[in-house]
């Protein structure tokens, strides 16, 4: 399971609250660079329509008006009564004072009024060349919080099929057929999730071509072991006999053998709750040994395993230790942590990684030498550890399922 701060979605979450923040708060810093803007703005405007009086008063109306027509003042009768007072810093008000200009402004849904006080009475002025350049930050603002919110939606929906490309490979590990994933996407994603599923396909046919290959073979060879065993029965007790009847049993446990290795490359683990008492009783049944032989202890406890895998991989255990002990019975210890089977016995003549491989064996002990390669390969398939160990004379084989 992938950790959240590792998660691609996490970094992605992230980097777009992170580029929000910094978006909004540089909007919040523009605006108030436009606010300080405004006034300065606004007073300039009061100055120019002061001068622009103070150069016409000699003049005719119609020339002043003209003037002030040019500069993108028009004076009015009165300002509306819906309009707002605008205050200027104190900054500004002393900077058009030390001018001789006084002026009050007005905001109303026209624009800016300035009312000018000229002693005698107040002239109002709409500033008609004020277009609408305070609302560019705005339309900005919006302009890249739209960007980065498609960007990120796209990102998000790109990303996508990376969840459920996870839980096909999940599903695929657990042994589960899984669906066509084929994506009409162009980007790199779609090309992985093609690319993992023609795989996988080739994968499944050769997987299907060694299954039904592996089956025939042991379909041709179970006909004449039988046939072989029913023909050695009706023989006279003799050296051959006994020799034949070892030989068909040795290539019959061999054709068991193997179909236990299919099954566990087939990918068709199936845990359920089992009892290990019950797993144990079976593969001493098998290996037709008794109480006798075999001293069980502590073993009444389930496990969540494949109950016919696990079982098989106790039976070698089992197998090898009766196989190799100098001295019964074989003691079985069992816990919350792992179950040990132990047996008395020379020291191993190769070291244990080796004996764990298949096709292993010592020379002379009859075995094929898959015992313990299938015991190690369904621990690894239940993800539980294999031990061994040799202390005093003993040999210890543990298989530790609480990790």
């Amino acid at each position: 399971m992938i950790s959240r701060r590792h998660s691609v979605f996490f970094k992605l979450h992230a980097f777009f609250f992170l580029a929000l923040v910094v978006l909004i708060l540089l909007f919040l810093s523009a605006l108030e660079e436009q606010q300080r803007q405004k006034f300065h703005l606004l007073a300039h405007r009061s100055m120019e329509l002061s001068r622009i009086l103070e150069e016409t008063k000699d003049k005719s109306c119609m020339e002043q008006s003209e003037e002030l027509k040019e500069a993108g003042f028009v004076l009015i009768e009165n300002k509306s009564p819906n309009c707002d007072s605008i205050p200027l810093p104190p900054p500004l008000l002393s900077k058009l004072r030390s001018r001789n200009v006084n002026v009050a402004m007005y905001k109303d849904n026209k624009g800016f009024i300035y009312a000018l006080n000229r002693g005698h009475c107040t002239m109002y002025y709409r500033d008609t060349a004020e277009g609408a350049t305070y609302y560019f930050v705005w339309l900005l603002f919006f302009a890249l919080v739209g960007g980065l919110v498609s960007m990120y939606l796209l990102l998000l929906n790109n990303l996508k099929p990376l969840k459920h490309l996870y839980e096909q490979i999940l599903r695929y590990g657990d042994g589960e057929e899984i669906r066509n994933i084929h994506s009409n996407g162009k980007d790199e994603i779609a090309l992985i999730s093609n690319a993992l599923y023609d795989a996988l396909e080739k994968q499944n046919r050769l997987k299907k071509s060694r299954e039904l290959f592996l089956r025939n073979i042991m379909h041709e060879l179970k006909t004449p072991i039988t046939k072989g065993k029913l023909i050695v029965e009706l023989e006279e007790p003799s050296p051959n006999r006994t020799l034949l009847e070892k030989l068909f049993s040795r290539l019959e446990h061999l054709i068991l053998q193997m179909a236990q290795i299919e099954k566990m490359h087939a990918f068709s683990l199936k845990r359920q709750p089992t009892s290990l008492e019950s797993m144990l009783q079976v593969a001493m049944d098998n290996l037709l040994a008794n109480d006798e032989t075999l001293i069980m202890q502590g073993c009444n406890r389930s496990l969540n395993v494949d109950p016919e895998l696990f079982t098989s991989a106790l039976q070698n255990l089992i197998d090898n230790a009766l196989r190799h002990a100098t001295a019964l019975p074989i003691h079985i210890h069992c816990d919350e942590n792992r179950i040990c089977i132990r047996n008395s016995g020379e020291p191993l003549k190769r070291p244990v990684e080796e004996a764990l491989q298949a096709f292993v064996t010592e020379k002379g002990n009859g075995g094929l030498g898959l015992g313990l390669y299938i015991a190690q390969s369904v621990c690894d398939l239940h993800q539980f550890n294999l031990n061994y160990r040799y202390e005093e004379g003993i040999h210890y084989f543990c298989i530790n399922y609480c990790l």
